[in-house]
């Protein structure tokens, strides 16, 4: 018989904050490296140590203590002291898919600089795995994950199995079934290591399936056992009939691979995503804690990839400088942000205070960093009209599309034209006079105007700082046109569009109208004719959960906009588009004692606006609720009138199927289940009911969350925000027993109270969901059209005074490339990070629809690593399947910029 090889492996899981902030971490952190780094050391022959796989760790320390560098160094490169591939712990399934590519791009990068990337998928308490996570760590050459989360025993009585993604890509997987903290204080005395023997060891025994097995050695933020050798000599000692050796994650997963082998055993086999509650807890409803920071979160990931990164490649094509490390310094703080419990939200409010500020400094740095880029392009353009409006396209193909934008209007009457002269509609929607504060600036503050000594005949008396929307046609592919405003004497003044009496709007594809009956809308399908009553409608109940479950109120009420009180309608309609503003007064419980006698007389203000733009296809609706109790939960709900079998959602790079009811809910109390399973289910942006005739999608760029519900579950949900007071309650409808987190911890920030603004698009289509165009078009509503204004008072410290280019050069119109409209959906356009290059990175949209890539020529693919080359390159893309290219596309022919730094 084979003697069972016990690989006892020293680690600790760092949570980077959580009840406690960040700064406590980092000086126990730098304590904790430095005592590894000195045990490791004194013992050459015998310790391994697993930092968590997080190379973000070590960046910190080193970023205190750089003189410690090559002694650190050493270690990593001799595999003993083990980091990457992760830049940061993150909860695959509450982040975007491309953070999940920068994460693991980033911490395999600098833990390699440091001489050595573990390339092992090691998720000791993520809740949950993404469904295409074998696919991403096959893109980064990684072959193994070891995990805990997700996966129960009635799908799973093995330790070791085969993960099959979504895509079909499979790795072999290590599940620590009990645990990363299972062998977390082995006892140093002989009779209580003999009763460890006899009750631990067995237990991983019969799960495995080969003769090594994996006992993990540590805990959250637990020191090194400085006498493990020790322990380990003496285990040997007692229980000849095993060996125990100190190991490490990789030299686990060679011994695996080699029994695998030697032994010609059969993997079992799991699909998909792992977010089973029945061992382990993996928090479904997380997604919507601390919606409000979500919602930042998701809004910044969203602008980093889809509008800067494309912005920057534009510039580096006209002759810019591509601003590579500030990009990186926003994504690094991105993913400090995404690490399991900073992303989850689960914190006290402190650490949470903190993650607020981290994602400010990032999303300021992101904008500025894109003002800056737009700037300097539109001061480079050939041309010498006082007043210039550069819009700028971030996606591949040629579009016309409503852009929102704020700009300086000068008084009197105006017109906004083409470079031919051709009148561009528009629409004011609000207008501040700023005149004092903008032409004062130019005037006093930035004399370099004025040398002359004679004003700028183009300066006008007063300035207002617009708010409007223009419907821009023909705007170029990864490009810009040039839009130029034009003071005129004759005309009319443009009004601006004021609020009337009205309950209905439309445009070229809906009608809708308030159904003042229950206070929802009605929306009509101009193409199809089918009309969708009861949309929009707001639902309010009750959550005794706390910052990691909805769990909802043992004695509820449900109360929905039926049961407001409607207080104003009101119509805003322009050339560009039509608005309708709903006033509704809610009378809802105070709190949850209340809530369970039916009592409802706290008034809760929402104020719902629906909005159609020119030539749309998605309906834009905003509600803005001045939240005044906690413990409940508010979500906005479609009835589609699908009875479909099955619900879909976008995921990592892909869409995939989620059955309208979980099969274990039934029994899963009687089962023993640690967590209720639930129909809340994840989504990156946009969730959908389809049949063979029809689709309604609903698109969010806060909680990333939907539940499809009603008796026919034909109801779409989508959650605006839930609050609760506690970070942790104990014996949860939806999560009996302990608590999750800490219960003394009270959370006032989480009750959300006051203002809470969410917005959301929903999509009626007359076919199927693989002919409808989803994917597209959630791409489009989180990439919007981008304007940047030239005036002449706005060289000033408004912006900061730049000196101006003594030869423009740039044409009013440019592209760097058309790759035309495609059924795949770009993720990222971006450089590369090893070379001038333009990164390409797409993914298939649809749920069973094959799609093909069109690239620029000489475009090759690599592996998401940017280097290494896939051969046969394929621009064919099967369901849920995602590809990363490279391409020259060339610039040096055109008009470059000179004179920007």
């Amino acid at each position: 018989m084979t003697k069972t090889i016990v690989h006892i492996v020293p680690h600790t899981h760092w949570d980077r904050e959580w009840y406690f902030q960040n700064t406590r971490a980092t000086v126990y952190l730098i304590s904790q490296i430095n005592e590894v780094v000195e045990v490791l050391e004194d013992h050459p022959n015998t310790y391994f140590y697993l930092f968590d796989a997080q190379s973000s760790l070590i960046e910190d320390y080193l970023s205190y203590y750089p003189e410690n560098r090559a002694k650190l160094s050493h270690l990593i490169k001799s595999h003993r002291f083990l980091t990457g591939p992760w830049y940061t712990q993150t909860d695959q399934i509450a982040v975007g898919q491309e953070s999940i590519i920068r994460n693991l791009y980033y911490g395999i990068d600098y833990a390699e600089k440091l001489g050595h990337s573990m390339r092992i998928g090691y998720c000791p308490d993520v809740f949950g795995q993404g469904g295409n996570m074998p696919q991403i760590y096959k893109s980064f050459d990684i072959d193994h994950a070891i995990i805990w989360r997700g996966v129960g025993n009635s799908k799973l009585q093995t330790t070791e199995f085969q993960w099959t993604g979504v895509d079909g890509t499979a790795i072999q997987t290590t599940q620590m079934p009990f645990g990363y903290f299972y062998g977390a204080n082995i006892p140093t005395e002989d009779d209580d290591l003999r009763q460890f023997i006899a009750s631990m060891i067995p237990k991983l025994e019969q799960r495995s399936l080969i003769s090594d097995i994996y006992l993990p050695n540590g805990f959250d933020q637990l020191p090194i056992n400085r006498h493990l050798d020790g322990i380990i000599a003496k285990l040997n000692r007692l229980d000849p009939t095993r060996k125990y050796v100190i190991s490490s994650p990789e030299e686990y997963m060679k011994a695996v691979t080699r029994d695998l082998h030697d032994e010609a055993v059969d993997l079992p086999e799991l699909s998909g995503e792992l977010t089973d509650g029945e061992n382990s807890r993996v928090h479904k409803s997380i997604y919507s804690t601390r919606a409000d920071l979500k919602k930042l979160n998701n809004e910044l990931e969203a602008y980093v990839t889809n509008i800067l990164e494309p912005l920057a490649v534009i510039g580096k094509q006209l002759g810019l400088r591509y601003p590579q490390a500030e990009i990186e310094k926003i994504w690094k703080q991105l993913l400090r942000n995404a690490a399991h419990d900073s992303i989850g939200n689960c914190n006290s409010d402190s650490t949470n205070f903190d993650i607020k500020a981290r994602n400010k400094w990032a999303s300021d740095l992101a904008h500025n960093l894109a003002e800056k880029i737009m700037r300097d392009i539109s001061s480079n353009i050939k041309q010498d009209k006082p007043y210039a409006l550069t819009v700028f396209n971030s996606l591949p193909y040629k579009r016309s599309s409503t852009v929102e934008t704020n700009i300086y209007i000068p008084d009197g009457k105006f017109t906004i034209e083409d470079e031919k002269g051709t009148t561009i509609p528009f629409q004011i929607l609000t207008e501040k006079d700023e005149s004092d504060y903008v032409l004062h600036q130019a005037e006093l503050l930035t004399p370099t105007m004025y040398r002359s000594g004679e004003k700028n005949p183009w300066m006008p008396k007063k300035v207002y700082l617009a708010h409007l929307k223009l419907f821009i046609s023909d705007v170029p592919a990864l490009g810009y046109r040039e839009l130029y405003l034009r003071p005129s004497e004759s005309g009319e003044d443009t009004p601006v569009s004021g609020w009337e009496a009205g309950d209905s709007i439309s445009n070229g594809l809906y009608t809708i109208h308030l159904d003042q009956s229950d206070n929802t809308f009605t929306v009509t399908s101009k193409n199809s004719g089918k009309t969708f009553a009861h949309q929009f409608r707001i639902i309010e109940n009750g959550d005794e959960g706390d910052s990691y479950n909805f769990s909802p109120a043992v004695t509820d009420m449900v109360i929905t906009s039926g049961d407001a009180k409607l207080v104003t309608v009101t119509k805003q309609a322009g050339l560009i588009s039509e608005s309708l503003k709903v006033d509704l007064l809610f009378s809802v419980p105070r709190d949850l004692e209340t809530r369970s006698v039916g009592k409802a007389e706290v008034a809760m203000p929402v104020t719902i606006i629906v909005t159609l733009n020119k030539d749309d296809p998605i309906v834009h609706v905003s509600t803005v609720t001045n939240n005044p109790v906690s413990s409940h939960r508010l979500r906005i709900q479609c009835d589609t009138g699908i009875k479909a079998n099955c619900s879909v959602a976008d995921s990592l790079f892909g869409t995939v199927k989620h059955p309208l009811v979980d099969p274990n809910l039934a029994d899963w109390r009687e089962r023993g289940w640690v967590e209720k399973p639930t129909e809340i289910n994840a989504l990156q942006s946009f969730a959908a009911l389809s049949d063979s005739r029809t689709t309604v999608a609903g698109f969010t760029s806060g909680a990333r969350e939907y539940e499809i519900t009603g008796e026919d579950y034909t109801q779409l949900n989508l959650t605006m925000f839930r609050s609760n007071s506690w970070m942790g309650r104990e014996n949860l409808q939806n999560r009996p027993g302990r608590a999750s987190g800490e219960t003394i911890v009270a959370t006032p920030d989480a009750e959300l109270l006051g203002k809470q603004s969410y917005e959301f698009g929903f999509y009626y289509g007359n076919q199927p969901f693989d002919d409808c165009p989803v994917g597209e078009l959630s791409k489009e509503l989180y990439s919007p059209l981008q304007v940047y204004e030239l005036a002449p008072f706005l060289n000033s410290r408004i912006r900061f005074i730049r000196n101006l280019p003594s030869d423009k050069k740039l044409p009013e119109k440019y592209s760097v490339v058309d790759l035309g409209r495609q059924q795949a959906v770009f993720s990222a356009i971006k450089k590369s990070e090893l070379n001038q290059t333009i990164v390409f990175r797409a993914f298939n949209p649809f749920v069973e629809r094959p799609v093909s890539v069109s690239l620029p020529e000489r475009a090759v693919q690599t592996k998401s690593d940017e280097f290494s080359i896939v051969s046969p390159a394929s621009v064919d893309l099967g369901p849920d399947e995602f590809a990363t290219y490279l391409a020259d596309v060339g610039g040096e022919v055109n008009a470059h910029i000179k004179e920007a730094y």
